[in-house]
């Protein structure tokens, strides 16, 4: 008993010390941990189960109740994952949804039925991002977009937002144009992209390539 009550004063007297020899060991063993844990969680897989079965509403408690108290800290680590395995999740999500068309469509339809108030806010209030968009894969489609940066992102969203404030502000529409139309053969960036007048616009088409001088 008395032991017992010395080791509960020590960890509550070196709350950081234990805390940094943990953190050390991990860091230190994270391929050693790794293997333990998989091992153990194959030799225990029906005793996890039957445990998760029997304590879903606690362990949904306590996963919401973890999440709200670390919000930055889980936007971070999946950030800094997201940055470090790029290529490896694009190449997963690919061969998921080639495997899995039929249900990938029927989960994306099921939401968008349950969700339509939600998706239909969501798009007035982000229209300048859904026009980047689609005129991204416009530019996929015909094989006339090439591999942007965060700032070439930027710059293209800000162009289609500017466009929306003109329109709002003069009370006439304004577009977002390729220079060179994508049909031939420019680019979806921006040193390809004004914002002029939609009358302009439709009257070019994909006639010339001429730059608007407001």
């Amino acid at each position: 008993m008395a032991s017992k009550e010395y080791h509960k004063a020590y960890c509550e007297a070196n709350k950081e010390k234990i805390k940094n020899q943990r953190k050390a060991y991990r860091e230190a063993n994270r391929e050693k941990i790794a293997e333990y844990d998989k091992a153990y969680r194959e030799a225990k897989k029906e005793k996890i189960k039957a445990y998760r079965e029997a304590n879903k509403e606690k362990a949904k408690v306590v996963r919401k109740k973890y999440v709200e108290a670390n919000k930055e800290k889980i936007k971070a680590s999946l950030k800094a994952y997201y940055e470090a395995n790029k290529e490896k999740i694009k190449a997963r999500d690919k061969s998921y949804h080639e495997d899995n068309k039929e249900r990938v469509l029927l989960v994306a339809k099921a939401y968008r039925e349950a969700n339509k108030e939600k998706i239909r806010d969501w798009y007035k209030s982000n229209k300048a991002k859904v026009y980047a968009y689609c005129v991204k894969r416009r530019a996929l489609k015909m094989n006339q977009y090439e591999k942007l940066s965060a700032d070439d992102k930027f710059v293209i969203e800000e162009c289609y937002e500017l466009s929306q404030l003109r329109t709002k502000r003069m009370g006439f529409a304004w577009h977002v144009d390729h220079i060179i139309p994508l049909s031939k053969g420019g680019l979806h960036k921006p040193t390809n992209l004004q914002v002029v007048p939609a009358t302009w616009n439709l009257q070019k088409n994909n006639n010339h390539q001429e730059k608007w001088i407001g």
